[in-house]
């Protein structure tokens, strides 16, 4: 009888213990929301828990072929608070950069938005190998996040369909840069998804924030509102082949259509549309200026320098038609036409040496061996161009000269002549 009763009490006392583990296992895996997209190149994977107590656990990965991959808080921008991972320096390990957006340009980094890695090893730094791939692999511990975002970008931890948006950049190139406040390209693709918060939500504060191979595996508590959508930023090249064109094309044909044509009226119209061309690629870069944090205030040196040639473009364009006018009316040269011979070269070898400054600054620098390519052939046609109509233009007036001097010569011949027979 009393080993029955051992055996009783023996079985409720691990029933017990049995169904407190499984609850316990049970309430890991239903406080944790993941999402999983694949990309392409291999999946985005965001997985969630949280706590009452405002501590948020994060785990973020994707294709490491990307320059940077981003969670946002939020069905927009505007209002989102942000969390973009990219390369370190060392190109082993994630570089994490909590940031605020206020609309549709590069997120600031915030130095508030108390969030930081987690769980890194020496051998996990954030970048990790996958067969043949690399891939971002990180775990973000944030506090007190609710105090930031605006509208729907502030977090609401019982909320079932909280919005959140997502995006990775470019290819080409890694930002490689242990900064958090780095400059990033736009984004290459982007989506939005929802999370239930409720159910990510645990009233323990001392919750279990590692994230289990099985939790990140498939989508759950989460969902995608439709296909990432591809992005790209199409401002910036379309600067870049307006000012190239304006620089490298337009402004040399109207310098070898008034050498070649003799036409002043073919010259003022070409050199007129690419005064306007200019223009246009100016304010075209103005415009990109307003969507990345590093040229916002106008006051890198590519910048102010091409307004500075955008004043002398006008400046030169004006001093040309004064001289013509001037020209046309009292038939001699006047010094306007000499500064604006002078000038025209001038500004437009400006222009060209500043679209290597733009490269460089909009951190396409690699970009600057085609662009150099480019320029060295329009330069070395240009010149032999020019060369040759000069060559041709002074063979000739040489023989022009030659033909004035025998005409000269037979006249004088014929006037002896003339002479000797009145003897």
């Amino acid at each position: 009888m009393r080993f029955r009763l051992c055996l009783v009490v023996a079985y409720v006392f691990f029933s017990s213990i049995l169904e407190v583990t499984a609850a316990s296992s049970q309430g890991t895996e239903t406080n944790v929301s993941t999402f999983v997209y694949p990309t392409g190149d291999g999946n985005l994977t965001f997985a969630l828990t949280a706590t009452n107590g405002g501590d948020v656990y994060m785990h973020l990965s994707a294709p490491a072929t990307y320059q940077w991959v981003g969670i946002g808080t939020g069905s927009k921008m505007e209002g989102s608070v942000m969390f973009i991972v990219y390369e370190n320096a060392d190109k082993l390990s994630a570089t994490l950069s909590p940031r605020l957006s206020d609309g549709h340009s590069e997120p600031t980094y915030s130095s508030s938005v108390d969030c930081d890695l987690f769980n890194q090893t020496s051998d996990h730094g954030g970048i990790v190998q996958k067969g043949s791939s690399r891939y971002y692999s990180v775990n973000i511990h944030c506090k007190n996040i609710t105090a930031h975002g605006e509208g729907d970008g502030k977090l609401d931890f019982s909320n079932t369909k909280q919005p959140f948006i997502y995006a990775w950049g470019p290819t080409d190139g890694a930002v490689s840069s242990a900064s958090k406040s780095a400059s990033i390209k736009r984004h290459d693709s982007y989506g939005t998804l929802w999370m239930d918060l409720a159910k990510a939500t645990s009233s323990n504060s001392d919750i279990n924030a590692t994230f289990t191979e099985a939790a990140l595996l498939t989508t759950q508590n989460a969902g995608a509102d439709g296909q990432a959508q591809s992005d790209g930023d199409k401002v910036g090249p379309a600067h870049a082949v307006i000012m190239l064109v304006t620089f490298v094309i337009i402004f040399p044909l109207g310098a070898l259509l008034l050498r070649f044509l003799e036409s002043v009226k073919a010259h003022y119209i070409v050199q007129t549309v690419g005064l306007l061309a200019a223009v246009v690629g100016i304010a075209v870069g103005l415009y990109l200026g307003t969507m990345y944090n590093h040229s916002k205030d106008v006051s890198s040196g590519h910048q102010v320098f091409g307004l500075i040639l955008l004043i002398l473009l006008l400046a030169q364009w004006a001093i040309g038609l004064y001289h013509h006018l001037r020209f046309r009316k009292y038939k001699r040269p006047t010094i306007y036409g000499r500064v604006h011979l002078f000038a025209g070269p001038a500004i437009v070898l400006g222009g060209i040496i500043n679209g290597f400054t733009g490269f460089n600054f909009s951190g396409d620098s690699h970009n600057n061996v085609y662009y150099g390519a480019v320029v060295a052939v329009v330069i070395i046609v240009v010149l032999a161009l020019l060369g040759w109509k000069r060559w041709s233009k002074n063979k000739q007036a040489k023989h022009s000269r030659m033909l004035d001097d025998e005409e000269l010569h037979e006249g004088s011949y014929q006037m002896n002549a003339s002479h000797g027979a009145s003897y």
